[in-house]
């Protein structure tokens, strides 16, 4: 008597691959890259050294200095500052709004948009910092001092346009950066240098 022999079926693994295209694309889609997780810092021109020595000619007034030590205590020239008074001191240094004459001079100029208005483009914030800073700290420090320029100009949309700033249209929002331009300026320091003036 012959006995059949029984083949075995094979596996269609088509499906298989498909099955698992369609899940890459799925954690592709809806996975999130956040793309904010970084700083945004825009690096200046190289600049000649005839510009560079005009730059260093700031006035006393126009300049305010932020130190950060090796132990991560934020000074003011000689006096200590606490991180959340930073953002209150820097929104006062780059508006002076009592327009005093120890705080940064402003300038008239005429904006689109705004027509003329004075303009805080002398205030310089420097920020010096130790090598052995703390990374927080010293980000925490840059933090509030970007906080300082977007409230400034957070609070001039209001006024301006009434509306948030980021609701305005791009040639509203270069007006008002034109008014506050954000000039922060850093240096690393060695340990001797932090908190001398």
């Amino acid at each position: 008597m012959a006995y059949l022999k029984r083949k075995i079926p094979q596996f269609n693994a088509t499906s298989s691959a498909d099955i698992a295209f369609i899940l890459l694309l799925f954690f592709l889609l809806t996975g999130s890259l956040d793309p904010k997780s970084g700083i945004y810092r825009r690096l200046s021109p190289a600049a000649s050294e005839a510009k560079l020595k005009k730059k260093t000619d700031i006035e006393n007034r126009n300049l305010v200095t932020f130190s950060i030590d090796e132990n991560n205590q934020i000074w003011m020239k000689d006096s200590p500052v606490a991180l959340p008074e930073i953002r209150d001191i820097a929104k006062t240094f780059i508006a002076n709004p009592n327009d005093l004459d120890f705080l940064p001079e402003k300038t008239p100029a005429d904006i689109y948009g705004l027509g003329i208005v004075p303009v805080s483009n002398k205030a310089v914030i420097h920020l010096e910092f130790s090598r052995n800073t703390a990374y927080q700290t010293y980000i925490s420090v840059l933090g509030e001092l970007t906080a300082a320029y977007d409230d400034l100009r957070s609070e001039l949309a209001f006024d301006k346009f009434h509306q948030p700033f980021n609701d305005l249209t791009e040639e509203q929002k270069i007006a008002l950066r034109e008014v506050y331009p954000q000039q922060i300026s850093e240096k690393e320091l060695s340990g001797k240098e932090v908190g001398d003036e």
